[in-house]
């Protein structure tokens, strides 16, 4: 059966470019040395995923004197915005309401993040 298609990154695809915003441009083989999964992927495996997000423009690639370099084309927040929308579009049928009670009511939110949640309500209050 064929996988669906995804909007957004995959999940190694994401682990990537949160590798890339710590660390800043990179290459393979510091991507490699560092990547936190277990079992590590090939060097070649993670070679080819970067040339896929590099048709996809998720990343960027400069070529230095001895290795391919690449940074982010896509920022943490454009990543996360669209991930939550894709969430409430997919999962929550539009409604971003939803979302938020079920996160609220799971009780995975701190008193501080309650906090800062209510001053966020209170902003796009006034």
């Amino acid at each position: 059966m064929a996988r669906p298609p995804h909007n957004g990154p995959t999940d190694r695809e994401l682990t990537l470019l949160k590798l890339l915003w710590r660390d800043g441009p990179s290459t393979v083989k510091h991507l490699h040395s560092v990547f936190p999964l277990r079992p590590k992927p090939a060097y070649t495996s993670l070679q080819t995923n970067l040339q896929g997000m590099l048709e996809k423009r998720y990343v960027t690639r400069q070529a230095d004197q001895q290795a391919h370099i690449y940074a982010p084309a896509l920022s943490q927040a454009e990543v996360e915005r669209g991930a939550v929308h894709d969430l409430i579009r997919r999962v929550f049928d539009g409604s971003a309401l939803r979302l938020f009670t079920t996160a609220l009511t799971d009780e995975q939110a701190s008193a501080e993040e309650l906090s800062q949640l209510q001053a966020l309500l209170n902003d796009r209050r006034d």
